[in-house]
């Protein structure tokens, strides 16, 4: 659900007068309240969103926006009724349409409400960074377990057990020659060997199966986790597949506890992960290869077309400027007509969906490195 597509619908949400964004995170730590600090927050931002607009000269647009926000009440009431699902909930609304699109993840999100001309997306690509669809393959002698995770929810999704047939493998019992015990312990450890050279060859048999679903699920991580001498065959036969192993025994338990128990090597990988992106990025740009560093230089190869992975720190705020044919700037153009944009990190989003552009939010540890940058930086298509 929550792929490219579905942001690009997303963000293709626009209405003259504005689109409604509406952001709440239910913690269950809060429900004993009689205002959760979440229904403050949201309460707080809308009491604003009414103070601007009551300031508009138009009389037509001041009123329809007020009566939508009065037509969403009941909605919005649901959005912070801790009875419903979903930890991290979002809410769309277009002024001009009766069309209203909701979005729950089981992922805490910030709490905010935005009136803009097009749907308020970054928190919700933020969200879906911390928790970006991971496989968990649980490795053990007695088979293998397959775990989507994504977006806070953990399912099993296939299962492959390890059947070994003995039948014709039992080891030679009774004394050797001369009455010694040596033929019985050659013959045991033959018999172990060949236990341990089909178990290999199952880890190794099992490689494409997963390899396929990594591609299929859209795995941003994969993590192997069980002994280590098992998955360190598997990380072999996976090759080239980028794999994180993790010595740790969660078979026996549901998928969601298995996640939570790894919660803190998932995190860690998507640390690894962005700080990778980020150096390559940084590498690529200061020999004059694929790389673009700062808000001038990415935006100028963004407009041109030129920007292939757009890396954005997740804690930066940028402004900026928008023209006429879409373009955007860090400062006023002198030769272009263009409009002061309150929210130049946003606009980069949606620019970079509606380009086929990937897009990655980092985090603030990752993002370190761009400090000098503006918090920005690229790889380019050439």
């Amino acid at each position: 659900m929550f792929d490219q597509t579905f942001l690009r619908e997303l963000v293709a949400m626009k209405d003259d007068i504005g689109v409604v964004s509406l952001y709440a995170t239910a913690n269950p730590r809060e429900e004993a309240s009689t205002r959760p600090a979440r229904a403050i927050r949201l309460r707080n931002d809308l009491a604003i969103i009414r103070d601007q607009v009551g300031g508009w000269p138009e009389r037509d647009r001041r009123e329809a926006v007020l009566a939508r926000l009065e037509h969403l009440e009941p909605d919005i009431l649901e959005l912070l009724d801790a009875a419903e699902s979903g930890i991290g909930r979002a809410l769309f609304a277009a002024v001009g349409d009766k069309d209203v699109r909701k979005v729950s993840l089981q992922v805490p999100i910030a709490d905010c409400a935005v009136l803009e001309p097009t749907a308020y997306i970054r928190p919700l690509i933020t969200a879906m960074a911390t928790s970006a669809p991971a496989g968990l393959v649980l490795v053990s002698r007695d088979g293998l377990r397959l775990i989507d995770v994504r977006y806070g929810l953990a399912e099993d999704v296939e299962q492959e057990p390890f059947e070994i047939d003995t039948e014709d493998w039992r080891p030679m019992v009774g004394p050797g020659p001369g009455g010694t015990n040596q033929p019985i312990a050659t013959q045991t450890d033959r018999f172990h060997r060949r236990i341990e050279d089909h178990l290999r060859r199952s880890l190794q048999r099992s490689a494409p199966e997963i390899t396929r679903r990594a591609k299929e699920n859209g795995w941003a991580d994969v993590l192997l986790i069980g002994d280590v001498e098992l998955t360190e065959t598997l990380a072999t036969a996976l090759h080239p597949l980028d794999t994180i192993q993790v010595d740790k025994i969660v078979d026996a338990l549901s998928p969601g506890e298995a996640a939570r128990k790894v919660s803190a090597e998932l995190a860690a990988t998507r640390i690894r992960r962005d700080t990778a992106l980020v150096t390559k990025a940084v590498d690529a740009a200061k020999c004059g290869g694929r790389g673009a560093l700062g808000l001038n230089q990415t935006l100028a190869l963004l407009n041109e077309g030129r920007v292939d992975h757009l890396l954005l720190d997740e804690s930066a705020t940028w402004t900026g400027f928008k023209g006429l044919d879409g373009f955007l700037y860090d400062q006023r153009p002198v030769s272009v007509p263009a409009d002061e944009v309150p929210d130049l990190g946003e606009r980069m989003i949606e620019t970079a969906l509606n380009t086929g552009v990937t897009l990655t939010t980092l985090t603030m540890t990752a993002a370190a490195p761009l400090l000098p940058y503006d918090g920005v930086a690229a790889l380019l298509r050439w």
